[in-house]
Formats: C-alpha cells, structure tokens, sequence
C-alpha cells in the first residue's frame, strides 16, 4: 500500500470513529486509526523520513529570489 492509500485509510478510520464514538458504538478492543497511523510511521521510517513528515514547507521548498 502506498502512502496516499494509507493516508486515505486513516482517514475513512478517523471519520467512521467519530460517528462510533457519536452513536455510541465505540469498539474499545480495537482502534483502526490508530492501526494505520502506526503503518503510515513505518512507511516512512522505512523511507528515512522523520515520522511526522508531513512534506516540504513553504520555507524549505521556496527558492530565495
């Protein structure tokens, strides 16, 4: 699975935790969110990428004029 794909799970994850929380029908045995945010740091570790990379500021990527 690459990066966007486990972005986009933890996403849908994100959302649908909120509703169970919402509704009342939060599973306390397991935290899918949690699953793919583990998934999405060794992604990048593997990679060599800090583990809250989030890309390139504004400052980093902008070239001085």
């Amino acid at each position: 699975m690459d990066m966007n794909q486990l972005f986009y799970h933890h996403q849908i994850a994100l959302m649908g935790a909120g509703r169970a929380r919402q509704t009342g029908l939060a599973a306390a045995n397991f935290d899918l969110a949690r699953h793919y945010a583990k998934r999405i740091n060794r992604f990048r570790e593997g990679r060599g990428l800090a583990p809250n990379f989030l890309g390139y500021s504004v400052a980093e990527g902008s070239v001085a004029a």
